[in-house]
């Protein structure tokens, strides 16, 4: 037999495996330097644009100024034309923030407003001749929290009246409500509006969801899941917008003996509801209501 092919082959085998090797080390090499260029290329290609510079953040409606913010490098290819560029420097001081900004947080053109706004802002559309009334209720009464601000509802009023004639002097008669009265019941508004809607600390809840609004998406979810939020977000009262006419007649039944309100939801095929305008907030308040029962 002869082995000279055989020992041939060996060193044949060896020299393949290092053209292989040397070869696979070319491709790496060339492929790290291409990717490193290009990268080299994206670092030095950037838009310089403003971003928040104290470790605090910036709440809301606070005025920006040189101190606040601060000019930062991002690769071209991050940017987009909602950011603001540091060139409009001059544009942006005195602006004030919609909501709270963390530090490095890059100012996006949304994210500032001219003015603050109004708190309550229904109440400036509140007609002159009109008047808001407050009603205290049970919220479980009456939906629960489906009622909300720019609801419109019906008011019924129950009261006791002096029943002619008496009781004939009967002073064994059993009576279901006071001796000599009888309860009626009518209608007090047939339909009105609710602007807003009180919590347990008389703040307006209207307000609440839109102060959580304000906030960054991470710092909306934490608020948003406390119980304090859900309990801030609880009814007690409703405020009316009422004609003098409404309100005096409202008066005088409140001032009679035995009066109580039953209050019923009407139609929302023409309100406007404070859950149209925020409804993804109004969704997930709902979720976590739901979650927590």
């Amino acid at each position: 037999m002869d082995l000279s092919s055989l020992k041939n082959a060996a060193p044949n085998r060896q020299l393949f495996k290092r053209g292989a090797a040397l070869l696979f080390s070319i491709i790496i090499i060339v492929a790290s330097y291409l990717v490193i260029t290009r990268a080299s290329r994206d670092a030095n290609d950037v838009v310089e644009v403003l971003r928040v510079k104290p470790s605090e953040g910036i709440p809301a409606f606070v005025a920006l100024d040189d101190k606040l913010i601060e000019k930062y490098n991002i690769i071209k290819k991050e940017y987009t034309e909602d950011m603001v560029l540091a060139e409009d420097l001059d544009e942006v001081e005195g602006k004030l923030t919609a909501n709270f900004l963390r530090k490095n947080t890059v100012l996006f053109k949304d994210q500032l407003i001219d003015e603050k706004p109004q708190k309550n802002e229904w109440l400036y559309q509140v007609e002159e001749s009109n008047e808001v009334l407050t009603l205290p209720y049970n919220f479980l009464e009456v939906g629960g929290d489906i009622l909300m601000p720019g609801d419109r509802v019906r008011i019924r009023v129950t009261y006791e009246v002096e029943q002619a004639g008496g009781n004939g002097g009967n002073p064994n008669a059993v009576y279901s409500q006071s001796p000599n009265k009888v309860k009626k019941t009518e209608i007090l508004f047939d339909s009105i509006v609710v602007k807003d809607m009180l919590n347990a600390n008389s703040h307006s809840i209207y307000e609440v969801y839109k102060e959580v609004q304000k906030l960054d998406e991470n710092k909306k979810q934490e608020v948003m899941k406390s119980k304090d939020f859900l309990k801030n977000i609880q009814p007690r009262a409703l405020l009316l917008e009422g004609t003098t006419e409404q309100i005096n007649n409202f008066a005088r039944f409140k001032g009679l003996d035995g009066n109580s309100f039953l209050i019923t939801i009407l139609s929302r095929k023409d309100s406007n509801v404070i859950a149209d305008q925020l409804p993804t907030l109004e969704k997930e308040v709902e979720s976590w209501i739901g979650n927590g029962e």
